[in-house]
């Protein structure tokens, strides 16, 4: 367990992007306007997506670099793609602190919904400033803990006969006057794509399998591995993500469910201000007011989480590719300078959205449809960079099975399917 806990870290900050707007705002929504008719997404995204992540992360474990390295192999565009979307996403950024901002408001009103989100989004870039890394892995397996452990007792005191909600998990047409949200389900769930390079540049922060090795071979030391030591360090990488991975679908699917079952009966749909009194009421209604201290606490370390984890990996995405496109850049001042600064960009930008658009749901809901855009250029990089880029005996030892690269393909084209419909959808029909 020892190990486990000390391994742990890339793959719980990668789940804790998406532990957040997905799960607190996408699934009760889902669940409170359309009942259980959403629910077959949830597992559907996951399962769709788990290569993209995966593969990201096997690269760095094997090859001791991070993805975005593959990336440039293909060329410059990569660069200036994960640049652009890194800038679409401070919508989401914003979103997100929108959010969490209603959590604090259903707790602390005196202080206005706008006010709660820009003191969040000031806090993360104090604490990443302060500490970085460090901060963010500490934040993300606390934050972890504290909210599934709230959801999961709540789920297990009201949950709903199976029944009621089994048949849904067959794949069906999104409902009438759900397309915003049904691509917003599949931009957000589990998470989006583009944590899959965050999630590499974590573990290359913390020194994951071969990137320890390389940096002392870096620094002049003659290195003897012991036999097993990566496929160890893959097994501690497996059990971090899969285990992040199985909690973050298990409380989407529960956030869903415990939505149709309260607030669709009701009418009553998480909206403005009020989301975060819509949330608690999910479970008020049924045991009571002692709950809500629960609740509340659990949404806010997600949501929390999930901003914060966003400025450290987004600006980091920002610098590695402004080092790589510009190779004046590539020294440390300046790639502080462009972590700290395109951090400060998030912030004008997410302050602006905040003002000018305080409503959580719809903002986080328009910058999901956007992440549902970008996933399967991404997802077809990670799959290219494990293809091309294990050629010794060595790495290749550490391919992804048949099966899972079937997965692979099969979940870049899904994503790439669902897009085009939704796109369709939208603007055509």
């Amino acid at each position: 367990m020892g190990d486990t806990w000390r391994a742990m870290g890339p793959g719980v900050a990668a789940a804790m992007t998406g532990i957040g707007a997905s799960h607190i705002i996408h699934g009760p929504t889902a669940g409170a306007q359309y009942g259980y008719q959403m629910l077959w997404i949830i597992p559907a995204a996951y399962i769709l997506k788990y290569c993209a992540f995966e593969f990201a992360h096997r690269y760095t474990m094997v090859k001791g670099e991070s993805v975005m390295e593959a990336y440039g192999r293909v060329g410059r565009w990569p660069f200036w793609y994960l640049g652009f979307q890194s800038v679409v996403n401070a919508v989401g950024i914003a979103g997100r602190a929108l959010g969490c901002g209603a959590m604090f408001y259903a707790a602390f009103p005196f202080i206005p919904l706008p006010a709660w989100a820009v003191l969040i989004l000031l806090s993360c870039v104090a604490i990443l400033w302060a500490g970085k890394y460090a901060a963010v892995e500490t934040v993300c397996k606390v934050a972890l803990i504290v909210f599934a452990l709230s959801t999961f007792v709540a789920f297990a005191l009201q949950a709903p006969p199976p029944g009621d909600y089994i048949a849904n998990l067959l794949p069906a047409l999104a409902p009438a006057g759900a397309m915003i949200l049904f691509g917003a389900m599949w931009g957000y769930f589990p998470t989006t794509v583009e944590v899959a390079p965050m999630q590499s540049n974590w573990a290359v922060a913390k020194g994951a399998g071969m990137v320890r090795v390389r940096r002392l071979e870096a620094e002049g030391h003659k290195v003897e591995m012991e036999p097993n030591y990566l496929k160890n360090s893959m097994t501690l990488f497996r059990r971090d993500m899969n285990l992040s991975y199985v909690v973050s679908a298990l409380t989407g699917m529960i956030f869903l469910i415990i939505g149709a079952a309260v607030l669709h009966p009701i009418g009553l749909v998480p909206s403005g201000s009020e989301m975060g009194n819509t949330i608690a009421r999910i479970y008020t209604d049924t045991f009571g007011a002692w709950i809500f201290p629960l609740i509340i606490a659990g949404g806010v370390a997600a949501l929390y989480s999930t901003v914060f984890t966003y400025f450290d990996g987004q600006a980091t995405i920002v610098e590695e590719c402004g080092a790589r496109l510009f190779k004046s850049l590539d020294n440390p001042g300046t790639r502080m300078l462009m972590y700290k600064g395109f951090q400060v960009v998030l912030l004008v930008i997410g302050i602006a959205v905040i003002v000018g658009l305080p409503k959580p749901v719809l903002v986080v809901q328009v910058a999901s449809v956007l992440a549902l855009l970008f996933s399967p250029i991404l997802y077809w990089l990670n799959i290219k960079a494990v293809k091309d880029g294990f050629k010794s005996p060595f790495e290749r030892d550490f391919m992804p099975s048949a099966p899972l690269m079937a997965l692979a393909w099969i979940g870049a084209v899904g994503m790439a399917v669902v897009s085009l419909y939704v796109l369709s959808t939208m603007f055509l029909f």
